[in-house]
C-alpha cells in the first residue's frame, strides 16, 4: 500500500516536470520549485499553474481563498479612485469568483458613474439573466445594443433573444434572432427559432432551422465542431419531437 501512493506520488511529480517543461512560461523558476520541494513543490504548480492554465473550473470557496488578495486590490481601488472603470473591474472579479450580488451592486455603481459603461450594462444583464430576472435584463440589453449592436461578437444579441423567448415575446424573439442569423451563426438562436415556429405551428421551418444548423456545425473547423457537437444532440432530439 505504501508503495503504491508512493508510485503514485511519483508519478504525479513527473508529470508536473514534464508539464512544466513542456508548456510553463516561466519554467526556470518552476522547475527549481518543483526539483528541490519535490512533491509538495508539485501540488503548488498543479493548483496555481496547470490548472488554471487548463480553464479547469474550481469551487467557489477555492477561487476566493487563492484570489483574495486580488480581490482586497480591486476593492482598495474602487474606494479610493472611485471610478466606473475601477467598480467594472471588481465586478468581473467577484463575477469570476461567483460572487454575483456583490458583483451586480459593483456594476450597478460603475453605472452610477458612467450610465452607458457598456462592460457594467453586460455585467448587469448577464447576472440578471443568470438570476432568471428577464425584465431588468431585457432593459440593460437594450440600452447595451442601442449603443453597440455588435458588443462581444453578437453575444448580447444573443443573448438578447433568449431573454425575449424567456419572457415569452416570441413574435418580438422571433424578429430579433431572424435578423440575429444574418451575422453570426450562433447555433443557439437556430435552436430558439425552431422552437418559436415549431409552437406556431410552422413545423417545416422549424425543421429547416434544426436541419440547417445541424450541417452547419458539421461541416465547420473542427475547433468549432467540438465546441458545438452538443447542440447536434439537442437539435436532432428536437426534430425527432415534430411532426411532418
Amino acid at each position: 500500500m505504501i508503495e503504491a501512493v508512493g508510485l503514485l506520488m511519483t508519478g504525479f511529480w513527473l508529470f508536473m516536470l514534464y508539464d512544466c517543461i513542456r508548456n510553463e512560461p516561466e519554467r526556470q523558476l518552476w522547475l527549481w520549485i518543483l526539483i528541490f520541494v519535490n512533491f509538495p513543490g508539485a501540488i503548488i504548480y498543479f493548483f496555481t499553474r496547470w490548472i488554471p492554465r487548463g480553464n479547469i473550473p474550481l469551487p467557489n470557496y477555492f477561487s476566493r481563498w487563492t484570489r483574495s488578495r486580488e480581490l482586497w486590490t480591486a476593492e482598495a481601488q474602487a474606494k479610493s479612485i472611485g471610478k466606473a472603470h475601477q467598480y467594472v473591474n471588481l465586478g468581473n472579479l467577484l463575477c469570476d469568483m461567483g460572487m454575483f450580488d456583490k458583483a451586480e451592486a459593483a456594476y450597478k455603481q460603475a453605472l452610477e458613474k458612467e450610465a452607458d459603461n457598456l462592460q457594467a450594462l453586460w455585467g448587469t444583464a448577464f447576472i440578471n439573466v443568470k438570476n432568471q430576472k428577464f425584465v431588468s435584463a431585457k432593459e440593460y440589453l437594450q440600452t447595451l445594443l442601442k449603443i453597440d449592436p455588435d458588443y462581444k461578437y453578437g453575444d448580447a444579441s444573443l443573448i438578447y433573444g433568449e431573454t425575449l423567448f424567456a419572457l415569452q415575446e416570441f413574435d418580438t424573439a422571433k424578429q430579433h434572432l431572424e435578423k440575429h442569423i444574418k451575422n453570426w451563426s450562433h447555433p443557439q438562436a437556430y435552436i430558439i427559432l425552431a422552437k418559436i415556429f415549431s409552437q406556431q405551428g410552422d413545423v417545416e421551418a422549424a425543421r429547416n432551422y434544426l436541419e440547417t444548423i445541424i450541417v452547419k456545425i458539421k461541416g465547420s473547423s473542427y475547433f468549432h465542431y467540438k465546441r458545438n457537437r452538443h447542440f447536434i444532440g439537442q437539435a436532432e432530439k428536437l426534430l425527432r419531437t415534430l411532426k411532418r
